[in-house]
């Protein structure tokens, strides 16, 4: 046994006999205390040392209070001798993950009765979110299910960083937002008491497989239960938008009128045909909001994708200019208008890299090229007037595995004054990746710009520039051209 001495008290505990399984903050171990009383122990983990003082500022809130469904503290805080950080808690019979392990699935009834008894633990402690509800945190003491370990709770008034201990969720229960570190709020509980009472009714979690997707975006899976108002309830609080989720007392409430008065599964009627609609209903809005997150998931990820290439390209041109600046000191650096991301000058010549675009996927059918983001690459010659243009396209063609930006140049039979010339998005430049016979054709590309290929693109353009700047600018002798190509 080992001793601590903490604010009001000494005890005892034994690092060989743990109470349960390792939590994200700490271990809890059997303990005695200076009467020989049985108490459980929790060392804190030193590692978390910002979790370790937010429990032990939760601790002295709640010590001396009384709670009908809260395990109560008796006592937190430093331990005089070794500096370690524990909070004391009366023994408790067991939780609601042995029970679980031991029994499978609860019936509706008994599955009602436990949820009904967590969620008045959680409005006896409405300052506190605890952002760590789980079945390992619900203990049977005294013959009723209380809440303990709000080793993450958080109050609902203190801001935090958004990364606070976001590292330290439990996975089969940690609501949308918290993966994606928003703040905690009683809607994150309500979310883990719904996995709870689908762990209660099938025995495991709604999701764990792929959690951290799943919560965010999957539909909930479909599961059995005798009383279609719990079912409902359950795919109500499982919702994945945190403001459409029933509050606290409407939890309760309801929860109150299906302990009171269960609805077997040989019921029959008009109000059981009700009950059973509105389950239905509630599980078709929850997949429908599962679509919807997931959808909005995909546009976040593709905005991120297109704002990769964007700073890639933007990155990419100022290395450019580095090299034009060190080889042509009197040439200008333009300040680029709002479409521009770069402009430089240098005697009669112009060289301009128009912003970059997002590009919406399956714009490019034909060919199969993956186009996240456009832009252009201008050399312009002003005396005598001529233009020789480019698209870059931040994409992945077909076949590839990664997304690059490509330079391609296009001409036509029609036109041979400003050309090659760049296209932008639409049917022609998807013709002619294609390779459908069209009356456009590429005249230089596509080929990679950025990384190993960089200083080829870079050589490319300030060679274009040169001869812009003192008029020797024409187009090329052939299409389509090789480089260096020969020029009229």
């Amino acid at each position: 046994m080992k001793r601590i001495k903490l604010p009001t008290g000494i005890f005892e505990y034994d690092p060989a006999k743990p109470l349960g399984r390792r939590g994200g903050f700490g271990q809890v171990f059997a303990g005695r205390d200076a009467a020989g009383d049985d108490v459980a122990v929790k060392k804190l983990h030193v590692s978390a040392a910002d979790a370790a003082h937010r429990e032990l500022r939760v601790a002295d809130e709640l010590r001396g209070r009384s709670f009908e469904h809260v395990i109560p503290f008796i006592d937190a805080g430093e331990d005089a001798d070794t500096g370690d950080y524990f909070v004391v808690m009366p023994r408790a019979e067991g939780s609601l993950q042995n029970t679980v392990e031991k029994s499978g699935m609860l019936a509706a009834a008994d599955a009602a009765a436990v949820l009904l008894q967590i969620v008045r633990g959680l409005i006896e402690v409405g300052e506190l979110v605890h952002r760590d509800l789980k079945p390992d945190n619900v203990l049977l003491h005294e013959g009723k299910w209380k809440i303990a370990d709000f080793g993450i709770a958080r109050f609902i008034q203190e801001a935090t960083a958004s990364n606070t201990l976001k590292d330290c969720l439990s996975p089969y229960y940690a609501a949308p937002e918290q993966w994606r570190s928003e703040r905690a709020t009683h809607a994150t509980d309500i979310y883990a008491l719904g996995c709870v009472g689908f762990c209660l009714l099938t025995g495991k979690p709604p999701f764990c497989s792929n959690p951290a997707h799943e919560h965010q975006n999957a539909p909930l899976p479909p599961f059995d239960c005798a009383d279609s108002r719990l079912r409902s309830l359950i795919s109500m609080m499982l919702r994945k938008i945190p403001k459409t989720r029933p509050v606290l007392s409407r939890v309760r409430d309801l929860l109150e009128a299906i302990v009171l008065k269960p609805q077997a599964a040989t019921d029959a009627g008009s109000l059981a045909e009700l009950a059973s609609a509105a389950a239905q209903v509630a599980n078709k809005e929850q997949q429908m909001q599962a679509q919807q997150q997931a959808q909005a998931a995909v546009r976040e990820a593709r905005r991120n994708l297109a704002k990769g290439g964007f700073d890639i390209l933007s990155e990419n041109a100022e290395r450019l200019w580095g090299k034009i600046h060190s080889h042509a000191p009197n040439a200008q650096r333009i300040k680029a208008g709002q479409s521009g991301l770069f402009q430089c000058s240098l005697g009669n010549g112009w060289l301009v890299i128009h912003q970059p675009r997002q590009i919406e996927p399956g714009s490019f059918p034909l060919s199969g090229w993956d186009v996240a983001a456009y832009s252009q690459i201008l050399a312009r010659q002003t005396k005598p007037e001529y233009d020789w243009s480019a698209s870059l396209w931040f994409m992945k063609p077909r076949g590839a595995a990664e997304y690059h930006w490509h330079e391609a140049s296009y001409w036509s039979l029609n036109s041979r004054r400003f050309e090659p010339c760049a296209l932008g998005p639409g049917k022609e430049a998807d013709l002619v990746a294609s390779k459908t016979i069209c009356g456009i054709s590429f005249a230089f590309g596509p080929c990679v710009v950025d990384d190993e290929q960089e200083d080829q693109f870079h050589e490319r353009w300030t060679w274009l520039l040169s001869k812009a700047a003192v008029g020797e600018l024409r187009p090329p002798s052939r299409m389509p051209f090789g480089w260096p190509p020969s020029l009229l």
